[in-house]
């Protein structure tokens, strides 16, 4: 009645969201990866990845390269700087690198060396698929 606004939806814990892509257990990638869906990561990335969805780097993933998404969970392993909008840290995570993120959730038992800077996180760049939104 006052206003026009729209009321945004509470968004969903990574955890509760459905994944589009699934790097397996026994998957090696060699280079830069860059997503416009979410993606779970069971395998290794050794480069950057860039996800307008969100991303879940499970027990046995590992992620050697910056990391750049909208939600994080981790409960493996990145070894790179890190901007999120959120980022959640489980028990087993070990984190080597500087988190950016405007809400931060660490598990007792969660590792990360590096700095932490909390506040508003910068939107996910361009990505290229020629669409040129930004997040």
């Amino acid at each position: 009645m006052f206003g026009s606004k729209k009321k945004q939806a509470p968004s969903m814990p990574a955890h509760n969201q459905p994944v589009d892509t699934l790097i397996s257990q026994h998957c090696v990638i060699e280079g830069n990866l860059v997503t416009q869906n979410s993606i779970k990561l069971d395998g290794r990335v050794h480069g950057n990845l860039l996800a307008k969805g969100h991303v879940i780097v499970g027990e046995s993933g590992l992620i050697q390269g910056d990391l750049h998404t909208t939600d994080l969970l981790v409960f493996g392993r990145v070894e790179g700087n890190i901007r999120a909008q959120s980022v959640q840290l489980k028990p087993t995570a070990h984190i080597l690198g500087n988190i950016e993120t405007e809400i931060f959730q660490v598990e007792p038992g969660a590792y990360y060396q590096g700095g932490v800077s909390m506040g508003k996180a910068d939107a996910l760049p361009a990505l290229p698929d020629g669409s040129g939104e930004s997040a």
